[in-house]
């Protein structure tokens, strides 16, 4: 009964600045640009470690590749699967090999573009944060701890 009437109208309130003189829009704004940067950095990190894992699979099947071709043709294969050893044709094991490189090297390739796609991204939110605190030196100085 009688809540919220008459009261909270007080200075500032009306033009959305809270008790500390930070406007709520740049708070809200702010950790937009945050939550942003934060995703947008994940997904980088993540990108990275795919290439870096499709570089060393590249790598260890042409290790495989590479013995593999100094071997006699009628020397016995190999494959695991899980727990278990598979016994198969040499050819057949390098055709695999060869196609595991083509596609690993494939993927490298075509990371490229989405991992510069989101270190712009990246850049773009940082830089965002920074015209966002220029503008609000009372969000910036709330941010880094100084009353």
């Amino acid at each position: 009964r009688g809540r919220g009437r008459g009261r909270g109208r007080g200075r500032g309130e009306m033009s959305g600045v809270g008790a500390d003189g930070v406007k709520e829009e740049d708070r809200k704004a702010f950790l937009d640009l945050q939550r942003t940067m934060f995703l947008e950095s994940q997904k980088l990190k993540k990108l990275e470690q795919q290439q870096r894992q499709s570089q060393v699979e590249k790598r260890k099947n042409e290790l495989c590749l590479q013995e593999l071709g100094s071997l006699p043709p009628q020397v016995n294969c190999y494959r695991t699967i899980g727990r278990t050893f598979v016994l198969v044709n040499r050819e057949d094991m390098c055709r695999e090999l060869e196609q595991s490189c083509k596609d690993n090297e494939e993927f490298f390739v075509n990371s490229k573009d989405k991992k510069v796609y989101l270190e712009k991204q990246v850049r773009e939110a940082e830089e965002n944060i920074r015209e966002l605190l220029r503008g609000a030196p009372l969000l910036a100085k709330q941010i880094a701890g100084v009353q």
